[in-house]
């Protein structure tokens, strides 16, 4: 059969749906369960052409989250950009400033080690020690914009709307669980991370340098958190149903990361020991602290349920209403109101929950910071659930098909309201017992230069009575 010169080349759907050319061949899936969970839990992204446009919004985006960033944490002085917090100082610049390179990167903290943050640590310590605080949370609040940006591109391939991306993207810097302990630092980038790791096991790279860049990024990742390990399982089945070049690479670089971390926490080289710490490995319990924390915190935020609580009755009422939004979204989706995810909303809904259990089982209890990994995969499983039928164009917000539209458009008012109320939350230490890092740069640049023979100085990063993270010695050397 020929075509006549001019006219159009006639085309054919591909597996998504969209047009390809006669000529080239449609991927076809494999046959049976294999193909099914291959094109429904990791499907190829669309390469996005990069344009000026584009890299201006994301210049703003970037900024924007930046500042947001450093504006919540207060402090004696200029908040962030003037403290030092916890093991930032205490472990990771003390290091960086002290040993070399190799003796600071195979320096375990806690029972593992911690890749990442070595190496923003060392390229801090290039700087004038009066330079250290601000670049410290520069670094963390750029690191964190960095990681919302990964989930926004990795999330494409799920989420086809902007908007439904940038709802699963932005809680990353939004930060609404421990924003008190864990913005602006960099020993908690591990967190965020996780989830999103996540996203990239789910995205599967078509362009080389993605494919290049996703697998360094697992390898990251697992010499960064021993948690890594509760997405392995996630990045097996992706190479068992992918077998694509790059999703291999992701389990090697995750199994040998992970490998070296347990084996350093079971040979003894690495200790996990935590002064008060004893670990609760009954079930019922931790699901009690999912049900009456995690989930709570996840759609109303810390500020209103982790407070002080004067009212049982009023608490109990708020643990309800979160509840209330969680099966709320499971009702409309199974009503078909929206267009669901059913698998994306199961595997994060059990990443969320196992990756809680996992954590606060070792600590036997829930420090704020372990509910905000746990916390995002939960707003991706109801962002899931919630997927208006269509985001193409021509639909209408008048008439039934409008209705669709409304729950996902409640629950991003939900977030951003909690977010809003969420966005500062002093910290019983980080806000009240670290001083500014500027005044203890003067005074420690005079305590060096008046006596000639003094080898370090001393300072805080916390509370003086937290020996084991709330000091740290800096060298004269770097002060005279």
């Amino acid at each position: 059969m020929t075509t006549a010169v001019g006219a159009a080349v006639p085309q054919r759907p591909d597996v998504d749906g969209a047009p390809v050319p006669s000529g080239e061949q449609a991927p076809r899936p494999p046959a049976g369960w294999p193909g099914r969970l291959r094109d429904a839990l990791f499907p190829e992204a669309s390469p996005t052409p990069v344009t000026p446009r584009r890299i201006l919004v994301t210049a703003a985006l970037v900024s924007f989250g930046v500042i947001y960033s450093l504006g919540r944490v207060r402090g004696p002085g200029a908040g962030a950009l003037d403290t030092v917090w916890a093991e930032d100082g205490a472990n990771f610049l003390h290091d960086a400033a002290n040993m070399t390179p190799y003796d600071a990167f195979t320096t375990p903290l806690n029972g593992y080690y911690h890749f990442f943050p070595r190496v923003l640590a060392e390229i801090t310590t290039l700087l004038p020690v009066s330079a250290w605080a601000a670049a410290n949370a520069t670094l963390a609040a750029l690191s964190t914009v960095g990681l919302a940006l990964i989930v926004y591109a990795a999330s494409g391939a799920h989420l086809r709307h902007p908007v439904l991306r940038l709802l699963v993207a932005a809680p990353v810097v939004a930060q609404w669980a421990s924003n008190g302990e864990i913005v602006d630092n960099v020993a908690t980038l591990q967190f965020p991370a996780l989830y999103a790791l996540f996203w990239v096991l789910l995205s599967v790279q078509v362009r080389p340098l993605g494919k290049i860049a996703a697998p360094v990024f697992a390898l990251v990742v697992a010499f960064s958190t021993t948690l890594a390990l509760t997405l392995l399982p996630l990045a097996l089945v992706r190479a068992v149903v992918r077998r694509d070049r790059a999703g291999i690479l992701m389990v090697v670089a995750m199994a040998l990361g992970v490998g070296v971390q347990l084996w350093t926490y079971v040979s003894g080289e690495a200790e996990r020991e935590i002064i008060g710490v004893v670990p609760n490995y009954d079930p019922l319990w931790n699901l009690q602290q999912f049900a009456e924390i995690q989930v709570p915190v996840t759609y109303l935020g810390e500020a209103w349920i982790r407070g002080k609580v004067v009212h049982t009755t009023e608490h109990k009422a708020l643990i309800l209403l979160a509840w209330g939004v969680l099966l709320a979204a499971v009702a409309l989706a199974v009503w078909r109101r929206t267009r669901p995810a059913w698998l994306l909303a199961a595997v994060a809904g059990v990443h969320a929950l196992g990756l809680f259990a996992v954590q606060v089982a070792l600590r036997g209890g829930v420090p704020g910071r372990y509910v905000l990994p746990s916390l995002l995969l939960l707003v991706t499983a109801t962002v899931a659930l919630l997927i208006p039928r269509s985001w193409a164009g021509g639909t209408s917000w008048r008439g039934p098909e409008g209705f669709a539209y409304v729950p996902i458009v409640v629950l991003a008012t939900l977030l951003t309201v909690v977010a809003i109320g969420n966005y500062r939350h002093d910290h019983i230490w980080r806000t009240t017992s670290v001083p500014s890092w500027s005044k203890q740069v003067t005074a420690n640049t005079a305590a060096c230069k008046a006596d000639p023979a003094l080898k370090a100085v001393t300072f805080r990063s916390g509370p003086a009575n937290k020996r084991a993270w709330g000091a740290f010695a800096v060298p004269c050397s770097r002060l005279r």
